[in-house]
């Protein structure tokens, strides 16, 4: 059937563009790459100061109270509390030599427990006003005050924040210069982009946590950057050329004629009566016929579409087409003709073969 009716797709030089998509995707994209130098240039760098203040931090003399120095007191815990779960948290509430009574909290990701601990000595080492680790049976632990790499989560949201803002730029650009030239409804170069700068989005928010030090955590995302921008390459020369090879965006689909009824979603579109309102929605495929239904649990009086609509040839979905023949990007289309009529239905990729069974079923009983 889709042989028989195998047509070239025209072009469409003439289709408008998208103004308001243009502008919102690179204002969008702008805004997260301005947010990204914020987080690289503001919040990172002081995270990094505060750590290199702290590596270098020496003991406290005697009988000083500076903050800035590593002030250790004894300690003696008082009881512990502990929230299990996917991030198990830890809380430690000691008592100290002055008479302090610090509440110090361990983040989730730390691998040890504090059953039994209550009554034991620890010590606690203060640096610009908070605790930082504490000292219990040679081992160190350190608390969420723990000042080094806190630059990962700036570093991290930057480098995700302006992958995304980056790949919205390009999507822009390529919607204000190339999208005119399609006649598709989904073409496939935005899914490149998305799919590249998704991967590249991931890697730039996983990097700082497995990655040593800033640098080679962005020396690391340049690479992968090349790595992504060189596979997006090839993936859009290969899908161009194997387009360009095309000479028809007819899509073949073999009729599957159903063997009980079965209810579609799908749409009828066309200047017909059963293309209006009720043409939207579910449809019922039978061994002899295709019906129209507004609702699957809703069948008592379903409209059968006549034996008189021709199946034409399946195709992707179109700008061209009315704005509710759409399914989402799994959707394909129909055309048909009815008389000297147009009609399109619109169902998915796995539903097609029914649809296209029962209408040329229909068609072949009705021209017996």
């Amino acid at each position: 059937m889709n042989e028989r009716r195998a047509e070239a797709a025209p072009a469409a030089l003439s289709l408008p563009k998208n103004r308001a998509v243009v502008i919102s995707a690179t204002a969008i994209g702008t805004a997260l790459l301005l947010v990204m130098v914020w987080l690289l240039l503001v919040p990172m760098p002081e995270r990094l100061d505060t750590e290199r203040a702290f590596r270098a931090a020496k003991d406290c003399a005697p009988g000083t109270s500076a903050t800035d120095c590593l002030h250790s007191v004894p300690a003696v815990i008082e009881r512990t509390r502990e929230r299990s779960g996917k991030t198990p948290s830890h809380w430690m509430y000691v008592k100290t030599a002055e008479g302090n009574t610090p509440t110090l909290y361990f983040k989730g990701d730390q691998r040890y427990t504090f059953d039994g601990l209550a009554g034991k000595r620890i010590g606690v080492t203060y640096w610009e006003g908070s605790v930082r680790y504490v000292d219990w049976a040679d081992a160190r632990w350190y608390t969420a005050a723990d000042p080094r790499g806190a630059y990962r989560l700036f570093l991290a949201w930057g480098l995700a924040l302006g992958s995304a803002g980056l790949g919205l730029i390009l999507i822009g650009l390529w919607w204000a210069r190339s999208y005119a030239t399609t006649r598709l409804r989904y073409p496939w170069q935005p899914g490149v982009l998305i799919m590249g700068t998704a991967t590249l989005g991931l890697a730039g928010g996983l990097l700082p946590w497995f990655v040593h030090g800033w640098r080679a955590a962005l020396l690391a995302y340049g690479v992968v950057g090349a790595v992504v921008a060189a596979g997006c390459a090839i993936v859009a020369v290969g899908l161009h050329r194997a387009n360009a090879c095309k000479t028809t965006d007819t899509i073949t689909i073999t009729p599957v004629v159903p063997d009980e009824e079965v209810v579609l979603s799908g749409i009828v579109r066309g200047d017909v009566p059963y293309g209006g309102v009720l043409g939207g929605g579910y449809l019922v495929a039978e061994a002899t016929r295709l019906s129209i239904i507004p609702d699957p649990n809703y069948r008592l009086h379903p409209k059968a579409v006549p034996a008189t609509l021709e199946p034409l040839r399946v195709r992707p979905p179109y700008r061209t087409d009315p704005d509710d023949l759409n399914l989402g990007d799994n959707c394909l289309v129909l055309e048909c003709r009815d008389g000297g009529t147009r009609v399109y239905v619109a169902a998915s990729r796995e539903s097609m073969p029914l649809v296209l069974g029962a209408l040329t079923t229909a068609r072949q009983l009705h021209q017996q």
